[in-house]
């Protein structure tokens, strides 16, 4: 699985300390799908040791005539994800996998907002993260309209805790749900926004 559309060093950038994914396209070749999800999970298995893994999903073609995997690895920042896309253990189990591909993999990094923001084509290709500004507004109106409203309702409950300890249980309660359900349905409400053809 060589990155042969990956996005430059995310390690760089600014978001070197956010949440990050390896969205990954995989195609092997005819015949040897097995031998493919055989070095593919030796792949991931060897990434589930490395700092910051959060772990990694692989998607079966779904429809009649597909090849395309696709293969979805998350990390807890950018920085342990290079470190990990870097690795010399890494390369030996890419090296492993290329007997068994009819071509490259199409690799996208993503960090910081865009991990809120994945999406894929009908064909399982990936779909390039909105514009940031649009980005940013989502998130707004997720923090405004759900989250601080969830606080202000929970912080009661917690208050004979120490203030550190409900802070950290509230911003768990606060991302998990963001994650999960707020932004997944408002990506969804204002797709067309955020992703016009």
């Amino acid at each position: 699985m060589t990155a042969s559309n990956a996005h430059d060093d995310p390690a760089d950038s600014a978001d070197s300390q956010m949440p990050a994914t390896i969205l990954a396209t995989a195609y092997p070749a005819a015949g040897k799908e097995h031998q493919w999800e055989q070095a593919i999970g030796e792949l991931i298995r060897t990434s589930l040791s490395f700092p910051g893994n959060l772990g990694a999903l692989v998607l079966k073609p779904n429809q009649t005539g597909d090849r395309y995997y696709r293969v979805i690895t998350k990390f807890d920042s950018a920085e342990n994800m290079q470190r990990w896309h870097d690795s010399d253990e890494r390369r030996v189990r890419v090296e492993a996998l290329r007997p068994f591909e009819s071509r490259p993999a199409d690799i996208h990094h993503l960090t910081g907002l865009e991990t809120w923001f994945e999406s894929t084509t009908a064909e399982g290709l990936a779909v390039s993260a909105p514009p940031k500004y649009k980005m940013a507004i989502i998130v707004w109106i997720a923090v405004y309209a759900t989250v601080l409203p969830l606080i202000a309702y929970l912080k009661p409950w917690f208050g004979a805790l120490p203030s550190w300890f409900s802070s950290a249980v509230l911003a768990a309660i606060s991302v998990a749900m963001m994650t999960w359900v707020v932004l997944p349905a408002l990506t969804w409400v204002f797709k067309r926004w955020l992703y016009p053809k």
